[in-house]
């Protein structure tokens, strides 16, 4: 099985998840870019014992990934399993600032983002910078990482935090 199947099948199983059903589960796969019919989300659902046995198993405290290797054993040694991300490894917590004076870009491994924003937003961020005494970029990446800092995890990964 390729790797589009295996992460719509993926996809699938987090419907379940999410407790989706109906068009709501087939929006849900669709939005990841993948095609599916209701007909063939209950195809799948029969094939691994019903809606019930995926949620047994999430009850368990299985990932997506490791339900997918239970129900089909031929999955096994084609991924790696992936730990689902934690907070911690999500945002920097050690309070450090993430700009270095003195360094230059190619120290640092980065991606290149770009945002449409108002003009009043970006002259007003130019100006908060300029107080700061820090690029532009740098004060959004603050902003940015003091944000996702704040967030609290989703419902559906609280029972992954310890």
């Amino acid at each position: 099985m390729d790797k589009q199947a295996f992460e719509k099948l993926e996809r699938i199983v987090e419907t379940v998840r999410r407790h989706l059903e109906g068009d709501a589960a087939v929006a849900f796969v669709h939005e990841s870019g993948h095609r599916v019919t209701p007909q063939g989300m209950v195809r799948f659902f029969r094939s691994v014992g019903g809606r019930v046995a995926i949620a047994k198993r999430i009850q368990e405290g299985k990932s997506n990934v490791e339900i997918l290797y239970d129900v089909f054993p031929s999955f096994a040694g084609r991924r790696p399993p992936l730990a689902a991300p934690v907070q911690q490894d999500l945002v920097d917590l050690s309070g450090e600032p993430l700009y270095a004076a003195g360094y230059g870009d190619e120290d640092f491994e980065s991606t290149k983002l770009t945002i449409r924003l108002p003009n009043d937003v970006y002259r007003a961020l130019g100006m908060a910078a300029k107080m700061e005494g820090v690029p532009r970029n740098q004060l959004m990446v603050d902003l940015l990482t003091g944000a996702l800092g704040r967030m609290s995890p989703p419902e559906h990964l609280r029972e992954y935090e310890e």
